[in-house]
């Protein structure tokens, strides 16, 4: 097996227009916005259930301290946990340095975040991407393939299937996103008043991140380089 590359993620690349990157990277962020505050207000509603339940124990003749104090226990864990959501959500906006991650869980995480909005829009997904396990850059999944799906998914008829899949290319790994459109389909609700992703959009990000991209009217490969660390500098 060739030996991973080990790239900088910092890099600038040659050939490509920094406006139409940046165009692109804040139409990508306002298609997502509405998933992150979704997410966020998620990870904050069960801290306000258990504060409500505290404050009515708080009200009771006799309050059962180790019950308020579990209760305290609660909210401190969800704080925890909804502080660290929060803190990995802002990496979508602005990445951490260096930042890896498995293809796998990587792809995973992306698909969560259009979990919501695909199914309101018709779409059904299926994801294949599995073993082996490589490291790849996170922000050129997060930008490259999100982008690739939305721009898909946004010229695609529903209801549709999406099939996410993966395999070797070389020192590369192709991840392949095809949509079957089904019987009786037509153009999806669009959400809010964004503009659609369009494949110039994809075509500058991926330029940025340093990531192939063909596509057809129904399917998107890219070509993603495995990370084994990031250079500094």
């Amino acid at each position: 097996m060739s030996s991973p590359t080990v790239i900088n993620l910092h890099a600038a690349p040659t050939g490509y227009d920094v406006l139409k990157e940046e165009a692109a990277r804040y139409a990508l962020l306002r298609r997502i916005a509405p998933a992150m505050r979704h997410h966020m207000a998620g990870s904050m509603q069960p801290i306000s259930m258990i504060a409500a339940i505290l404050e009515r124990r708080l009200q009771a003749p006799e309050p059962d301290l180790a019950v308020l104090r579990d209760s305290g226990k609660s909210i401190s864990t969800l704080a925890r946990s909804a502080a660290s959501a929060a803190m990995n959500l802002i990496t979508w906006v602005a990445p951490r340095e260096n930042g890896v991650m498995p293809l796998a869980a990587g792809i995973d995480e992306c698909l969560g975040m259009l979990s919501t909005d695909l199914a309101f829009r018709g779409f059904n997904v299926t994801n294949k991407v599995g073993e082996p396990e490589l490291n790849v850059c996170v922000f050129s999944l997060r930008t490259v393939f999100t982008a690739s799906l939305i721009a898909l998914t946004d010229a695609a008829l529903a209801p549709a299937s999406i099939v996410i899949s993966s395999e070797p290319a070389g020192e590369q790994t192709r991840v392949c996103i095809k949509v079957t459109s089904e019987d009786g389909a037509a153009p999806p609700e669009q959400a809010g008043s964004f503009r659609q992703l369009s494949w110039e959009d994809v075509q500058a990000l991926a330029a940025a991140e340093q990531v192939s991209v063909r596509h057809s009217a129904d399917q998107a490969e890219m070509l993603f380089n495995e990370v084994l660390q990031a250079a500094t500098a």
